[in-house]
Order: structure tokens, then C-alpha cells, then sequence
């Protein structure tokens, strides 16, 4: 199992091919709520037709959307605290992403925003 990040859902949106490996690999994909937010609101920033918006939002139908429960909400505070202790303080989208993904036992990210992630103990990045 493994959790696509916002940029790969955005590629996957506009239809960039980069995703496609990733996509033919017959791998479970899942994605979590805050990656969820951040696309919508990106549509909802770029003033995107309520049509467009609705087509996207099936995309959601189809992906399993992991949820920012008690547990995420604890991992993702660990993460960001460890961060800011380090002097690396990261936003706390990425740090709810990571927590969502370990406290769910699914230690991979899949993004382009390698930088977000690599310094996250207990996580691998995967780009494309």
C-alpha cells in the first residue's frame, strides 16, 4: 500500500503521463483527507466550473480516502514536533499526510515533493 500526495493526485488530473507507471503497477493506491482538501481547493482557488469540479471529485470515488482520525491526529503532532525540534519545521498538511499514512501502518509516499517528506523518520518517498 502506498499514499499518493497531492501532486501526484493534481498530475493525475491534468492528465499528465508521468503517472501512468505508477498507475499500471496494479498496486493498492490510497490518498488521505488533507490531499483530498488541498486539490478541491485548488479547483475552488482557480474559480474551476462546478462540471469540472464534479468530475474530479469522482476521482475520489474510485481512490480509498484515508481518514484524519484520533490516531493521525496524534502521529501527525509527534511528526511535526520532532520536525520543529530538529530546526526543520515542515507544513502541517505534509506533517497530517505523514501522520495519516503511519498511523495506518503505510510507511510510502508517493510525491514530487520529495523535499516535504525525506526527513520524516519511519517514511519513504517515492517520486516519478
Amino acid at each position: 500500500m502506498k499514499v499518493l500526495d497531492t501532486t501526484f493526485l493534481i498530475d493525475l488530473t491534468r492528465g499528465n503521463k508521468d503517472v501512468l507507471p505508477i498507475l499500471k503497477k496494479k498496486e493498492m493506491l490510497l490518498t488521505t483527507q488533507i490531499c483530498m482538501f488541498e486539490v478541491i481547493r485548488g479547483l475552488f482557488y482557480r474559480n474551476t466550473a462546478p462540471a469540472k469540479v464534479q468530475e474530479i471529485m469522482s476521482l475520489f470515488e474510485d481512490i480509498r480516502v484515508l481518514p484524519f482520525d484520533d490516531n493521525a491526529v496524534v502521529k501527525s503532532a509527534e511528526i511535526s514536533a520532532e520536525q520543529l525540534k530538529k530546526g526543520h519545521p515542515l507544513a502541517d498538511s505534509d506533517c497530517m499526510i505523514t501522520g495519516i499514512a503511519l498511523s495506518k501502518g503505510i510507511p510510502i509516499i508517493i510525491t514530487r515533493n520529495i523535499k516535504h517528506f525525506q526527513e520524516i523518520k519511519g517514511i519513504t518517498v517515492e517520486s516519478y
